[in-house]
């Protein structure tokens, strides 16, 4: 596995939100989970390269602040992120 950095970017216009692996690529594959919740899929590895997710906003506002989605991740710190967390005596 990859690994890439993790971005995001939000449509205020159509209230989407775009999380992705790496840069958001052309080609690939799309899964619809839900009406709400759409995954992409590198159609060569099938690895999960992106997640969107529409009426971001209305989804977590109010008292909903998380939602879970039907994927195991895992968060590794960029080396100027792990150069913090060890002045910080955390690592």
């Amino acid at each position: 596995m990859n690994t890439k950095e993790l971005m995001f970017g939000y449509d205020r216009e159509v209230d989407v939100l775009y999380i992705s692996l790496g840069k958001p690529e052309k080609g690939m594959q799309y899964i619809e989970l839900s009406s709400n919740l759409i995954l992409r899929v590198d159609p060569k590895s099938k690895e999960i390269v992106g997640i969107t997710i529409i009426d971001f906003s209305k989804q977590f506002s109010g008292e909903r602040y998380f939602s879970k989605v039907p994927i195991m991740a895992s968060f590794l710190p960029a080396k100027e992120v792990s150069a913090l967390l060890e002045m910080e005596k955390i690592v």
